[in-house]
């Protein structure tokens, strides 16, 4: 099956990159970015406005005094807060569908989407201060699932396949990665689908589709590090429960990785795992 002939035939019902997303994205990307300039830039989308302020105001990061300026909320949540809150937010408005969710809802799948990309930066951290490569990952790891919501557009018969076995884990208590179960049922998995969305439809560069598109498989990935920082960021959200996919499909374990693998400093489930566990809050106050 050419997922790449099934995506141009589903294409109008797809959701169009968010122009506020590109329009922060330019901004934040500047040399010379301005304040006040993304100050104006949020206030444009007043859903957006009121979370920036909501988030800056929440316990979690409330300082001495109540936010009332967006410029200022902006600089106490950070700019990858920023984009999250954008990129979630615009993305509800497009009414994705839920089918690929097995169940589950659309705050889970954000909220573990979230926590991938929080955790797969902060693994990554460790490794390289390269700023390009890490909003790489960033992006790679918001997007990382976005090909199970576009699944059962693209191969309704199929997915019923899918959906039928989780059901069967479900009910013997067996377990299975989803990946897995997607291979069997398409030849392939969600992630692949999601990679091929980021270039054809979103237009996003080929080291962003790659690692969107090959985190289950790092190898695939030159170098592979920072596949391995989505994959293990993931597996970490996984065990921690902060997951949309059935508990029959959850990752249970992590182990040490062989240094010949090129996971580098994800090869440490404990560093993996408290790289996770530490943005929990934040992403709970961004979702909430």
């Amino acid at each position: 099956m050419a997922i790449e002939s099934e995506m141009d035939r589903c294409a109008s019902v797809f959701p169009p990159m968010p122009a506020i997303l590109a329009r922060l994205e330019q901004e934040m990307s500047s040399e010379w970015m301005n304040i006040a300039r993304l100050g104006n830039l949020v206030r444009s989308d007043p859903a957006l406005n009121t979370a920036v302020l909501k988030v800056a105001n929440s316990p979690l990061l409330r300082g001495g005094h109540v936010i009332t300026e967006v410029e200022e909320a902006i600089q106490r949540i950070g700019k990858d807060s920023l984009k999250a809150l954008a990129t979630v937010l615009a993305l509800r408005k497009n009414n994705l569908p839920s089918a690929g969710l097995l169940g589950s809802s659309m705050d889970d799948f954000w909220r573990h989407s979230l926590l991938v990309a929080a955790g797969a930066v902060q693994i990554a951290r460790s490794r390289t201060t390269d700023r390009e490569i890490l909003e790489q990952i960033w992006t790679a790891g918001l997007l990382h699932d976005l090909g199970a919501l576009l699944e059962p557009l693209l191969y309704s018969e199929e997915f019923l396949a899918v959906d039928a076995r989780v059901k069967e884990l479900t009910e013997s208590d067996e377990r299975m990665s989803l990946t897995e179960i997607e291979r069997e049922a398409l030849g392939f998995d969600h992630a692949r689908i999601g990679g091929i969305f980021a270039e054809r439809g979103w237009k996003l560069s080929a080291s962003v589709s790659a690692l969107a598109g090959n985190w289950p498989d790092p190898t695939q990935v030159e170098p592979p590090f920072a596949a391995w920082a989505i994959r293990r960021a993931d597996e970490a959200a996984q065990m921690l429960g902060m997951c949309w996919q059935p508990a029959c499909t959850r990752a249970q374990s992590m182990e040490t990785l062989p240094k010949e693998w090129g996971a580098g400093t994800a090869s440490d489930p404990d560093l993996c795992r408290s790289s996770v566990e530490r943005h929990i809050q934040l992403v709970n106050a961004l979702i909430g």
